[in-house]
């Protein structure tokens, strides 16, 4: 009788172990996909516009950025401890966004021209 007992607790306790789920989880990456900013204080007023942030395999940054103004390119993306910087140009001048994501939030400026304009916005929900 209490090898039989002996049998089915170790038998029990290998099937609770290994028959449990076996996802992995994957991290998703918080900083893809849209934010929707509002650039302020621009020579064209405020300015609504979308950033789309993606990824590649290699793990490289890219962007564009559609605007009240146009739809611009991102360049030289980079994503650092919560840190974003790129460039991108506008009718042949040169902009850059800097900024800090804090979960659902961002904010920082956009600079171009001598002039720096807040810019701050938020992630639009998938």
């Amino acid at each position: 009788m209490k090898k039989s007992y002996l049998l089915f607790v170790l038998f029990s306790s290998l099937l609770i172990t290994h028959c449990g789920s076996s996802k992995s989880v994957v991290k998703v990456d918080p900083y893809i996909g849209s934010w929707s900013l509002l650039i302020e204080d621009t020579p064209q007023g405020n300015i609504s516009a979308t950033m789309m942030i993606t990824k590649n395999t290699e793990g490289a940054y890219s962007g564009r950025v559609n605007s009240d103004v146009g739809a611009f390119d991102l360049y030289d993306v980079q994503i650092m401890d919560s840190k974003l910087s790129a460039g991108f140009m506008v009718q042949g001048a040169e902009f850059d966004i800097i900024g800090d994501f804090d979960d659902m939030f961002f904010k920082g400026y956009v600079s171009g021209m001598g002039e720096d304009y807040p810019t701050n916005g938020n992630k639009v929900p998938e």
